[in-house]
Parts: C-alpha cells; sequence; structure tokens
C-alpha cells in the first residue's frame, strides 16, 4: 500500500519517507501531543527521533504505519500493529495528530480508514486501542469509528508522577 487519499480535506495516508523528518519534528515536539502517549513516544521530539522513526516505520512486518499527510506536510501519524501468540488475530491501534489539527474531524476519517486497511490486509477479527484518562477527544473520534468501550483498567498507567486509568475501546468484526 502506497497511500490512501481520504475524500476529507486533503488528508493523505501514506508510508514514511525520507524527507518527512521536518514536519515530523514539527508537530510531534509538542507537550500536548505527548500528554497521552505512551513513554516510548519522545519527549522532547528530536530530529534525530524522527530520523530513526522513519527509518523504523516501514520496515515492520506484522504491522503498518502510515504517515498523516497535509499538502504533502507530515501533520501525525497512525499505526496497527499485529499482536503475538494467542493475541495474533488482535492488533492495536495507536495515532496522534499535530495540534493546530484538532477538531477538525481528520483524525475520526483517518481512524476510519485505518479500520478498514487493518481487517482488510491482516488476518485479525479485532482492533483495540487503549486511551488514558482524560483524553476525551481520542474517546470521541474511536466512538465515532465505531469502536466501543470494552473495559476500564484502573490505575494502569503511571506517567508524569500520576496514576490514570486506561480505557479500553475494540471494535470486532468475525
Amino acid at each position: 500500500m502506497e497511500s490512501v487519499k481520504l475524500e476529507v480535506q486533503n488528508v493523505v495516508l501514506r508510508k514514511w519517507q525520507k524527507g518527512d523528518e521536518d514536519s515530523l519534528v514539527k508537530y510531534a515536539d509538542n507537550d500536548a501531543v505527548a500528554k497521552f502517549l505512551k513513554d516510548s513516544f519522545p519527549k522532547p521530539y528530536t530530529y534525530s527521533d524522527a530520523v530513526n522513526w522513519v527509518r523504523f516505520a516501514n520496515r515492520t512486518i506484522d504491522s503498518y504505519n502510515l504517515a498523516i499527510t497535509l499538502n504533502k506536510e507530515v501533520i501525525g501519524a497512525i499505526g496497527v500493529e499485529r499482536q503475538k501468540d494467542v493475541y495474533r488475530k488482535s492488533a492495536e491501534l495507536g495515532y496522534w495528530l499535530g495540534e493546530e489539527f484538532w477538531n477538525r474531524g481528520i483524525m475520526t476519517n483517518v481512524v476510519k480508514e485505518m479500520v478498514e486497511l487493518a481487517f482488510q490486509n491482516f488476518p485479525i477479527v479485532r482492533l483495540y486501542a487503549y486511551v488514558f484518562t482524560g483524553n476525551k477527544a481520542s474517546t470521541i473520534v474511536l466512538e465515532k469509528a465505531g469502536f466501543e468501550l470494552e473495559s476500564i483498567q484502573k490505575s494502569a498507567i503511571y506517567k508524569n508522577g500520576q496514576f490514570m486509568d486506561q480505557l479500553v475501546y475494540v471494535i470486532v468484526r468475525i
């Protein structure tokens, strides 16, 4: 899959490419973006982090990591990672979007498209996403994309010196 053009606001999902690093840093190096992401998402987000990500993103076998672009500029990222062992029919969805593009409906459309790509291209029946408590925007995106709240994992997250619950959203197709 090279790229997918969405019908909304000229957004394109595509593979990562050399040259994406500057815009990746521009939008990823933001405390508001990192606030609800795992600590593995670098903070601060440096040019070196961007180079490493672009190098890594297209090499994985059991995942899709796509750049969210607008007017050829990377404004966010979305990925689906297949799980292993007894979880091999499941995949985890993760995403982020540059703060200046929030509340425009972009991510809801991107997630809907990624759900279709995941179910078409992986032998999975279950796609799930973790949401930290307080990330209301992400819960709205997932619900609009057809996900349902499956569970709340109490105090599952420890970030920035605080415990938070983790919400598990899921969409199942059998």
